[in-house]
């Protein structure tokens, strides 16, 4: 790189922690190196030394990473102790009677939060739904309680008091004597974290909130000891679930806000690839080492969602609206049960990883599968720098005993694309969008090495690759705005004074605040407002979302409806609305220019060799992607190879090299 790099986005995934570094001028560098779960920053410090960053000189360095997810997932987050309501200690042990869509499984089992009942104890307070102190808050009491907690173990607080949202003024006082008293206990106090109505899953959300905080505050300081050391004097930026990113000094107390930072970075990156490439409405289709994650996004707008469910948990911060399903690169293949074939959602990792890594893993995984259907070549994976074991992939595949290696292979691949295209029909048609007008834009590693197929299942005719797919989370990264959330519940029927000119007053002004305290220049910010209605008895709302003026009821009912025909097929304008609270987004836009390079059009020559594609085995030409100049075109089966991934081009489809260097797969007419 002739100048240092001005910015610096870094992402861990389930599989390889990626980096991309661009200049002031634009230009990019990359570094891929495989992760490290035991101790995630390792990997962080390695791929930027082997990139040889220069700390010192980054205007801003974004990191993405799945610390809290995987802490959440695998249950090792911190002890957590919750303070609540005396007669309210198992709220979030009981959760709610739905069956969350599984009403006929027999072996059905709510989420288990991660808290033991023991961990759990009330305080004498109370206060009532409309903000009425009942009774007063024992303040010697509760710190007893605290104490019992603190002896037991805890490593994090959470503090949850019945309608807090309404009125804090207990919560605050037992934090307040918690952190004079304990300072060096972490605490998760739900006004702060999630000020909504909801006991359930307020509760929820703080206690997973002291589960996985400590866990991210330890990681972010490892993580910035290892950068001051060489040479970092900067804030270090953490994407969050809503596509924005946040100071590392704020990850600690807003961990649950993390927990899809890496999908978040990959959403932001497909949206910039697809506008630049004259693409208006696209689904993404994100394939990592662990997971596949599926979005919507009409007008290149991605839906942001108030709720998000993790390992079946309520989550109630906002996220980009999103569905996941447990099959990637290194998802395990299995035989069920019932003796059928089976892939995911357990996933063999970076460590073993997949069979023909060998490092020791001998259970088949989609990777393996990829490799004997003879898409994958071992020696051109990763760019050549980790030739696979072809050997190893057949051994474990023909270990669960369904026949062949190449045709478990091809049938793990095929149920792979059928998951996919299940979760596309979840974001699309089933809330009423056809998504045969869309394009499909794929990226992470896998990605494009399915998409068309899944693309070909739905009816779809267009597939975009971006640039260097394998990288585009940490791309995303790179180009995040900075993003900084808040809510609040405020029961009220819908009208007039809903979203007067006092109400967004008072809203911009807390906005300004928000923007202040995360550092940030507030004139440099962008300000959006959201008012959540729904019908009257209706459980759920939907969020209203607008720039910082007034609307009158008029103006919001029919933006509302307008939004529940979308999503439902129909509107009630009979029923009376009421709006249920504020969302406030304050938003500082990325700035600086970012050039991906073209491809040169020059490299090894193409080969034609035998691969399985969706049953048949075909002879296919594989040829390394950077030969595909702009304008150039090949016709499939066809496989284009680059160091991050790698592209699929199945018969009855055609590749072509855009001008700006991305690829469009057509289905022919």
């Amino acid at each position: 790189m002739s100048a240092p790099p001005d910015r610096i986005g870094v992402e861990i995934g389930g599989t390889f922690t990626d980096l991309v570094m661009a200049a002031p001028d634009g230009a990019l560098t990359t570094g891929k190196t495989p992760s490290t779960p035991a101790a995630p920053e390792e990997a962080v410090l390695r791929v930027l030394d082997e990139a040889g960053a220069d700390l010192a000189a980054a205007a801003r360095l974004t990191h993405g990473s799945t610390v809290a997810t995987n802490a959440l997932l695998t249950q090792r987050g911190a002890k957590a102790g919750l303070l609540t309501t005396a007669g309210f200690r198992d709220v979030a042990i009981m959760g709610r009677a739905d069956r969350d869509h599984d009403i006929f499984d027999m072996r059905f089992r709510h989420p288990t939060p991660p808290i033991r009942r023991a961990m759990i104890r009330e305080v004498p307070e109370r206060i009532a739904a409309d903000g009425a102190i009942l009774a007063p808050l024992d303040l010697e009491a509760a710190w007893t309680e605290a104490q019992a907690l603190i002896a037991a173990g805890a490593e994090g607080l959470a503090i949850c008091l019945l309608h807090s949202w309404r009125n804090p003024a207990h919560e605050q006082a037992l934090a307040a004597l918690i952190r004079a008293r304990a300072p060096h206990i972490p605490l998760s106090v739900s006004h702060e974290v999630s000020p909504e109505f909801r006991e359930y899953e307020r509760t929820l959300t703080t206690t997973l909130n002291a589960f996985v905080g400590p866990v991210v505050e330890r990681y972010v300081g490892r993580l910035d000891a290892g950068l001051k050391a060489r040479g970092r004097r900067g804030v270090l930026q953490i994407m969050q679930s809503n596509g924005g990113a946040m100071p590392a000094s704020m990850a600690g107390a807003n961990a649950v806000r993390m927990l899809l930072s890496g999908p978040a970075a990959g959403m932001r990156a497909a949206m910039w690839f697809a506008e630049r490439n004259g693409l208006r409405d696209v689904i993404t289709l994100d394939m990592g080492g662990t997971s596949t994650d599926v979005a919507l996004a009409p007008g290149l707008t991605p839906a942001v969602s108030a709720e998000m469910k993790i390992d079946g948990l309520p989550v109630r911060v906002a996220a980009l609206d999103m569905a996941t399903i447990g099959a990637g690169g290194g998802s395990i293949v299995s035989v069920d049960p019932g003796g059928f074939l089976a892939v995911g959602p357990d996933s063999a990792g970076a460590e073993p990883g997949p069979a023909c890594y060998g490092r020791g893993g001998t259970r088949p995984t989609v990777t393996d599968a990829q490799v004997i259907a003879g898409v994958l070549r071992p020696a051109r994976f990763f760019g050549g720098r980790m030739e696979l074991r072809d050997d190893l992939a057949r051994q474990a595949l023909a270990a669960l005993g369904m026949g062949p290696a190449e045709a478990t292979a091809d049938m793990a691949l095929g149920i792979v694309n059928g998951a996919m295209a299940g979760a596309v029909r979840l974001v699309s048609t089933a809330r009423g969008v056809d998504p045969q007008g869309f394009a499909l834009v794929a990226y992470g590693g896998g990605g494009p090495l399915h998409a068309a197929c899944v693309a070909e299942e739905l009816g779809m005719r267009r597939v975009l690759v971006p640039w260097s797919p394998g990288l585009a989370s940490a791309f995303g990264l790179l180009i995040a705005d900075i993003a900084l959330d808040a809510a609040q519940t405020d029961l009220r029927p819908l009208d007039d004074a809903t979203l007067n000119a006092g109400r967004v007053a008072e809203l911009t002004a807390r906005a300004r605040r928000i923007a202040q305290e995360g550092g940030l220049d507030p004139d440099a910010c962008e300000i959006e407002l959201g008012v959540d209605i729904r019908y009257a008895g209706q459980a759920f709302e939907l969020t209203v979302r607008t720039p910082p003026a007034p609307m009158d009821a008029a103006a919001l009912r029919a933006a509302f409806e307008a939004l529940h025909r979308q999503r439902y097929g129909y509107a009630r304008a009979d029923l009376a609305a009421e709006s249920t609270g504020w969302r406030i987004a304050v938003r500082r836009p990325s700035t600086g220019l970012v050039r991906p390079p073209l491809p040169s059009g020059e490299g090894p020559e193409a080969e034609r060799r035998e691969a399985t594609i969706a049953g048949a085995r075909l002879t296919t030409l594989f040829l390394a992607r950077e030969t595909l100049a702009p304008g150039a075109a090949v016709e499939g089966p066809a496989v284009l190879e680059e160091p991050s991934s790698t592209t699929l081009v199945p018969p009855g489809w055609r590749a072509l090299c855009l001008p700006t260097g991305d690829l469009l797969l057509e289905r022919a007419e």
